[in-house]
Formats: C-alpha cells, structure tokens, sequence
C-alpha cells in the first residue's frame, strides 16, 4: 500500500518531505539543497525520498506543477474571461499558499508557474487586444502579449518580494492600468 496515490502514510511522507524541501528553500538555493539535507530535515530515509521524487529538481517541478493545476482550476472554474477576474482569482490562490508562494516566484528558485499560468490565458488575452486593437497583426498581438505577462509576472514578484504591503486589490488595480495603456 505504500506509495498508492491517496495512501495516508503517501501523504504524510509527501507532506514531511514537500515541508522539509520548503523551509530548507527558504534558506538556500534549489540548487544547494540536496537529498540528504531533505530527509534529514523530513526525519526520512532516502528510500522514502525516492520512492516519490527523483532529485530536488523534480520535487520542485512537483511542486510547481501542483501549484499550476490549483491556479487553472480556479481560472477555469471562475467561467469568467475578464483580466481583472482572472488576476482575482490568481491573487486569492497566491494570499492562500502565500509561504510556498514566496518561495516559488522568488527569482533565485527561477520558477516558472507565473509565466506558464498567464501564457495559459494566451487567447483570452489575445482575443481581447484584437478588440482594443482591431488594426494589430498577429506578431504585434503577440509582441504586445509578452510585454503585458512580462510585467504581470514582475509586478507579482514585486508584490510577493515587498511582503505584500499593498493590499491585491490595489495591485490588480495597478495591473488593469498597465493592461489599457
């Protein structure tokens, strides 16, 4: 039964390990951190390690990818196509895993889920450029779609960085200004 998706001793092994690799990214690099220092912090052996993930790298994709599908369901499940509801939504999933948020935009992790979240709502956003520029060819759409995300994912990793001091609301505001320029 160990290692059988849903398990309680599954989950709790992945939950002692995912917490240990979390607070140890906390105080180093992705790339510092290795399997050894996990299952110390875990109180795990390596064979529990690697039962369930191959390296820290592929923990961390684990971790990302998890984090990925939460942000689509919430988008899909919204069924609203407005930017402003979309960041909503993706401001109120980051205030709700805010600790392994911190740790996942955090630029020296170089993760890569903000990017993939907001390239995931590529035709919405297009689709909505074609309207405020119905005279913008395919590349400027595209052009203009890159310099949009670009900025989205810094403003967020900004926002996480300063401690959130402004509340999201205000940062979604500041966001939907950038988008009408």
């Amino acid at each position: 039964m160990v290692g059988i998706k849903g398990n309680r001793r599954t989950l709790y092994s992945k939950k002692v390990i995912i917490d240990a690799f979390l607070k140890l990214l906390q105080e180093k690099n992705l790339n510092k951190i290795t399997v050894t220092d996990i299952c110390k912090e875990a109180d795990i052996n390596r064979g529990t390690f690697y039962s369930y993930y191959n390296d820290p790298f592929d923990l961390m994709r684990s971790i990302e990818e998890e984090m990925i599908e939460k942000m689509m369901r919430t988008i899909n499940i919204s069924g609203d196509e407005s930017i402003k509801n979309i960041l909503n939504d993706i401001f109120n999933l980051i205030l709700e895993n805010i600790e392994l948020c911190k740790i996942i935009f955090n630029e020296k992790n170089g993760s890569h889920v903000l990017n993939t979240i907001l390239k995931s709502v590529y035709v919405r956003t297009i689709e909505e450029q074609k309207r405020r520029f119905p005279n913008a060819n395919e590349t400027q759409l595209e052009y203009c779609f890159t310099y949009t995300t670009g900025g989205t994912i810094e403003v967020v990793r900004k926002w996480i960085n300063d401690e959130m001091k402004l509340p999201a609301e205000e940062v979604i505001r500041i966001l939907e200004t950038m988008y009408m320029i």
